[in-house]
């Protein structure tokens, strides 16, 4: 090879090296010869010049590392400390950089001369003389084997930790089923059982019996929770809410408590802020939820109220400050650092005289910081005590055509009406407690109820007609129950239509996912309150009722469309318009579910990401929100590496159908 240049500022380091060498006792070559000979890595340098590119010269660590001698090692090219185990991709690298005369580095497993095994850092550098002719190749090496030890250790134990934490959320989500089960029996059981004829002393055996199954339930929650913040797993959501229904939900939940203790409770909301915003709305709803219940708990007279109001706006933007106040017994400063974490109270007699596990704050706390925002307290003894959550949300569109209120105070118990008022309900569930528990409540409440014990019955008797909606227990003999959800919608006629709400134990945001996939209108969680419940079969008929009353703004089951976001389309595009759109965005949806569907099978991540986040975005834009929430799942997975892609695919093709056929039967409206 000849006519190359020299490396910029070669000359300049030779007549350096030069001058020190003509200064000192010693020549430029015996310095640079002491220099390689101390030198801890191994040195070798080959001759290009020659046949083979043999070894010409080695330094004293080269025979340190490999255990060859220079009578062993000298006129042989450096190929044979290869063998077996060795990178074959590494060696083509080597090749090719030095049939290029170009630099490389790279790590590859190596063996010594008594065949023990290293893996060896090599840097191969090509020198050039002064006519840019290639004169020598230098090759430095490591033994990083230790390095490489510890990395593979520090793997191993990633792994192991991923896998235990894995079994754990599993063991979790699995005995968080298995307790919830016979808890929906027992305080369903036990709840019905206070609604009877009772004597003073079996009253209050009851209630202390129901009392005690809360907050048992509530530690469940509240454990499964934090491990499920704390292993990574949970997902904040990003919808549109208004800010009225959740704090107006809080109060609904709190209110029992708050009329027992005899105290106020109530909502104040600033005019001037946006009525709907995007985020969370169940985990900001846990969060106050969680404040207020403590409010109420440790206040004995006065009462407790939460205020919302605008800290800041910028565009769209508001810093959000919420705020629970109550009149309680107060919080010493001493320990008021203390109470955001685990398993820490205010002090030792707060547990017997309150109860409660000392996780609700912590919660609390984590939720807010992934939500982005910071949670506060001020407290003083026997004054009271305002926890503060401020954070920042974006305004959503929507809801301006109904201002919201100003003030919330808790709804009050809606009469009894007469017993089948409400409409047809089949109750599809094989535990006897808990068919006697929701049948009561539904029955009290104005609902006629018929039992199917397993999937096959509850089909059967929906193929028959009659029912206004079907409540699906998930695991059943025979046909579970999204088995059970897919054959009905299969069926012919009006019967494929009818409303269906999962109730059951099984309580993570997969189950969830899983039964929007399969069909459901809606969710309820075991073990159910009576309230809980009503409210979900009422918003499940509501749904069904906006469907036939044949309305202007096009609706859609809950859960998988969003009828005001579709209703707002409709009146920016026209009415005319909005089939054509809708037309056009099923056809786009089936092109990225079959492009999807073949980038999940080539494990190609990137395209994955790229067509999630396209899905999501159109999904969201025509109301599909729980498509979205699907595809906002698959985007974030497909984003880390460990993940597993396909499983995080797996309920969109369904989803997409059903979210599809909902958004087409509008389209037909």
């Amino acid at each position: 090879m000849s006519g190359r240049p020299p490396p910029e500022g070669a000359e300049a380091s030779n007549a350096a090296l030069a001058s020190f060498g003509d200064a000192g006792a010693l020549g430029a070559d015996q310095l640079l010869a002491a220099a390689i000979a101390a030198a801890p890595t191994g040195v070798v340098i080959s001759d290009p010049r020659r046949e083979d590119c043999p070894i010409v010269f080695m330094n004293p660590a080269f025979t340190a590392i490999t255990g060859y001698g220079p009578e062993e090692v000298l006129g042989r090219n450096c190929r044979f400390l290869q063998g077996p185990g060795t990178d074959r991709q590494a060696v083509a690298r080597v090749r090719r950089a030095i049939a290029a005369a170009r630099p490389v580095t790279v790590e590859m497993l190596n063996y010594r001369r008594d065949g023990t095994r290293f893996w060896n850092e090599l840097r191969i550098s090509p020198v050039f003389d002064r006519e840019g002719r290639l004169s020598c190749f230098i090759g430095i090496q490591h033994d990083v084997t230790a390095r490489r030890r510890a990395e593979a250790r520090e793997a191993r134990a990633r792994r192991a930790a991923e896998r235990a934490s894995r079994t754990k959320s599993d063991f979790l989500a699995t005995m968080s089923h298995e307790i919830r089960t016979p808890m929906n029996g027992m305080l369903g059981t036990l709840a019905l059982l206070l609604e009877t004829e009772l004597s003073a002393e079996q009253r209050s055996f009851a209630e202390t019996a129901r009392r005690c199954g809360q907050d048992l339930l509530a530690i469940i929650n509240d454990i499964l929770d934090i491990s499920r913040i704390e292993a990574g797993m949970l997902r904040l959501d990003d919808q549109p809410f208004a800010l009225a229904a959740v704090l107006s939900a809080v109060l609904d939940l709190a209110a029992p408590g708050a009329a027992a203790k005899g105290i106020g409770l109530s909502a104040r909301i600033d005019p001037d802020l946006p009525p709907r915003f995007r985020g969370d709305s169940q985990r900001l709803r846990q969060v106050l939820l969680n404040l207020v219940d403590n409010a109420v708990k440790f206040t004995a007279v006065g009462g407790v109220t939460v205020t919302a109001e605008a800290a800041a706006r910028m565009g769209d933007a508001v810093t959000l400050r919420l705020a629970v106040s109550d009149t309680g017994i107060g919080i010493p400063k001493s320990v008021q650092a203390k109470l955001f974490r685990r398993w820490t109270q205010a002090d030792a007699s707060i547990a017997p005289r309150f109860g409660g596990s000392g996780l609700g704050l912590t919660i609390c706390r984590r939720l807010v910081q992934l939500m982005g925002g910071e949670i506060a307290l001020e407290s003083e003894p026997g004054k009271g005590s305002t926890f503060t959550v401020t954070l920042t949300l974006v305004a959503a569109p929507g809801g301006d055509e109904v201002a919201a209120p100003t003030a919330i105070l808790p709804r009050p118990a809606p009469p009894t009406p007469p017993p089948g008022a409400r409409g047809r309900i089949l109750l599809a569930e094989d535990s006897r407690a808990n068919q006697i528990v929701a049948a009561t409540i539904l029955r009290r409440a104005g609902y006629a109820v018929e039992i199917a014990e397993d999937g096959d019955t509850a089909v059967a008797r929906v193929a028959e007609g009659g029912f206004d909606l079907v409540l699906m227990d998930l695991q059943m003999p025979e046909r579970n129950g999204l088995e059970a959800t897919r054959a009905i919608r299969a069926l012919s006629g009006a019967a494929a239509s009818v409303p269906i709400v999962a109730m059951t134990a099984a309580a993570l945001p997969a189950d969830r996912a899983a039964c929007l996939a399969a069909g459901m209108d809606g969710y309820v969680a075991k073990p159910v309150e009576g309230r809980v419940l009503l409210d979900a079969v009422a918003a499940a008929l509501a749904g069904r009722a906006a469907d036939g009353a044949g309305q202007a703004a096009p609706a859609a089951p809950p859960g998988l469309i969003d009828g005001g976001i579709l209703a707002e389309m409709a009146d920016a595009v026209g009415p005319l318009r909005l089939p054509h759109l809708i037309a056009v965005f099923a056809e786009e949806t089936e092109a990225r579910m079959a492009q999807l569907s073949r980038a999940v099978a080539a494990g190609d991540r990137a395209a994955v990401a790229h067509l999630a986040h396209g899905l999501r975005s159109a999904a969201g834009t025509f109301g599909a929100t729980a498509l979205a929430e699907a595809a906002r799942a698959l985007e974030t997975a497909s984003l880390a590496a460990e993940s597993d892609i396909a499983r995080a695919a797996e309920p969109l093709p369904a989803l997409a159908a059903a979210s599809l056929a909902a958004l087409r039967a509008a389209r037909a409206r």
